[in-house]
């Protein structure tokens, strides 16, 4: 059984990249050439990069309490993907 494939918006990935560099690097090495999703090889990588998502929005909010933009950003690209 194969793994779906997590979709992107275009520039999505870009975003991650500039923002998340750990997260991108993760990610970089089952990019598809369009850039728009990312293969998912295994349970394990598809909880890997889930769990580093979720620990970069929760990195993302200020000191209230409330996410940053970009962590509003990272959170709408985890819930399209």
């Amino acid at each position: 059984m194969s793994l779906r494939a997590w979709k992107f918006n275009d520039g999505d990935l870009d975003f991650i990249q500039k923002y998340y560099p750990d997260l991108y690097s993760v990610l970089e090495p089952t990019i598809s050439s369009d850039r728009r999703s990312v293969a998912m090889t295994s349970d394990e990588l598809w909880d890997r990069i889930e769990n580093l998502f979720v620990d970069e929005i929760a990195l993302s909010a200020d000191k209230n309490g409330e996410l940053t933009e970009n962590g509003l950003k990272l959170e709408a690209i985890l819930d399209f993907a």
